[in-house]
């Protein structure tokens, strides 16, 4: 597997566990970001430019949260944000929000969350995801071929 293709991986693992965190803290993500930033030392091979990713999804992530969402609330209807599981939602919040910055191939952006609901969700957690990230594409005009 390439550098860049690990460091993207490491970039959006350690993004979902600073979102995870920032989450059930319930505290901003600055904090949470500068309190973690140790978590690099063990997972990224270009810590400096693994740090700047980070920062700067996160940022991005925030600057959305809003309307990322209400997207998502919008694709499952049925399941209030706040009573999904803290993992999907923030697997949700990544993708969508990967997805709209169009930094990876959608595919490739679906597959990766999908790859981590396996790890770190439950059973039911990969097909959820899976599904509301095909619905946000093709409700965005996102091609995923």
């Amino acid at each position: 597997m390439s550098s860049d293709l690990e460091q993207e991986k490491c970039v959006r693992l350690i993004t979902l566990w600073m979102l995870y965190a920032t989450d059930v803290s319930n505290r901003p993500y600055q904090p949470v970001m500068a309190n973690s930033r140790l978590l690099i030392e063990e997972f990224a091979p270009h810590k400096e430019k693994v740090w700047t990713q980070i920062v700067e999804r996160m940022a991005s992530i925030y600057a959305q949260m809003d309307s990322l969402n209400a997207e998502i609330q919008a694709l499952s209807p049925r399941w209030r944000l706040e009573r999904m599981a803290v993992i999907d939602r923030n697997l949700l919040r990544l993708g969508t929000s990967e997805l709209l910055s169009g930094l990876n191939p959608p595919l490739v952006t679906i597959n990766a969350c999908v790859e981590l609901a396996k790890t770190y969700g439950d059973k039911t957690t990969p097909a959820f995801v899976n599904g509301l990230l095909d619905q946000f594409c093709k409700n965005h005009g996102i091609s995923i071929t």
